[in-house]
């Protein structure tokens, strides 16, 4: 399961259109005080990543990290943002998995996804890796996966 928090309807079906060519599911939520309120709720499934736009209405991308990291420290986090800078990408190392552009192509998102998906089943199966070796991080990377090892 993929969770996806946009402000934008039309980005938020790209994300539910891109996500449907995979094997994963997905649900959409249009702001990040409606993704808190069903991560409160007795029907919250985690799920294996959650993308994130930054500046949305209301609470922003990197303040949703931080609420979601204090209930679940280990979640798989993507940001993704049409205005990258300096500041997005120095929080972007020290909280999440990936940051995506916008725009983004889908083959990139699909590839994230991937990658994010073998790390967890990696780190199910009990790895003695420290990191999972394919992410584009690397170890150096404040990886939410590799504090759990």
């Amino acid at each position: 399961m993929i969770h996806y928090i946009d402000d934008e309807a039309m980005i938020r079906d790209l994300f539910k259109n891109f996500i449907a060519l995979t094997n994963y599911k997905s649900k959409g939520f249009s702001s990040g005080e409606d993704y808190l309120e069903y991560l409160d709720s007795p029907s919250f499934v985690q799920p294996m990543a959650i993308i994130s736009d930054v500046t949305m209405t209301g609470m922003n991308g990197y303040d949703l990290t931080l609420e979601i990291r204090k209930r679940y420290p280990s979640q798989k986090i993507i940001i993704c943002t049409g205005n990258p800078d300096e500041q997005h990408y120095a929080s972007a190392v020290r909280q999440l998995c990936y940051t995506l552009d916008k725009p983004f192509n889908p083959k990139r998102l699909i590839s994230i996804l991937d990658s994010l998906s073998s790390c967890d089943r990696s780190h199910k199966i009990g790895t003695k890796n420290k990191y999972f070796k394919q992410c584009e991080f690397g170890i150096n990377h404040a990886c939410p996966m590799y504090k759990q090892v």
